[in-house]
């Protein structure tokens, strides 16, 4: 669709530029205005042809590129970057009871061939005192953060930073029910939301059914 706009522009161009000059070489008044008229008229001519490439070959570049970029990040669940931390979300049980512990794992992991950190802001690694998840049941309605919201020092202190080298991955546990109200069974959303404090990107949401 991209690409069709941007051939229907080009050629759009070259014959608005036709139209102008033709319509100046009809009300000419002499022959040597007609001549000049016609020199014109090929030089607007081979400039639109040039313009007309230029822009169509960007544009079908663009519509390309944009369709690879699709295609990559719809191939499965996993985070298509492969530049920075990110983070996995796994609820310990399949099918936990409305009644129960609701336990999730959150997992940093470093794809990368370099050594990075994270600060423990806004991530579970310093426990339940800010609201890093957003939790939805089917219906779209968020559920109400119960847990402190804590007031912190910026920039992060260093003892709050995380290193993990290349390949390496750090995991901590909580009980997702402490810090958020859970009432009634059914299906929830939860999606990691604290990517621009912590500097670990936000990965995937994950469902989780909850039964009576």
């Amino acid at each position: 669709m991209v690409a069709k706009k941007g051939a229907i522009s080009c050629h759009r161009l070259c014959c608005e530029n036709f139209y102008f000059y033709m319509f100046f070489a009809i009300f000419a008044d002499n022959q040597n205005d007609i001549k000049m008229i016609k020199k014109l008229l090929g030089g607007a001519l081979a400039l639109a042809a040039i313009v007309m490439f230029t822009r169509c070959q960007q544009v079908g570049n663009a519509g390309s590129s944009n369709a690879d970029s699709l295609t990559t990040a719809g191939k499965d669940n996993t985070p298509v970057s492969d530049t920075s931390l990110y983070a996995i979300l796994e609820c310990e049980t399949a099918t936990p009871h409305l009644t129960d512990s609701l336990i999730i794992n959150f997992t940093v992991t470093n794809p990368t061939k370099d050594t990075l950190k994270f600060t423990a802001y806004h991530t579970p690694f310093e426990g339940m005192i800010s609201k890093f998840l957003t939790v939805k049941d089917a219906d779209g309605n968020e559920a109400s953060y119960l847990g402190p919201m804590a007031k912190r020092m910026m920039p992060p202190p260093a003892d709050t930073y995380h290193t993990l080298a290349p390949g390496q991955s750090e995991s901590v546990r909580f009980d997702l029910k402490k810090g958020y109200k859970i009432e009634k069974a059914g299906t929830y959303t939860i999606q990691y939301n604290g990517e621009l404090i912590s500097g670990v990107a936000n990965g995937q949401a994950i469902k989780v059914d909850i039964a009576d």
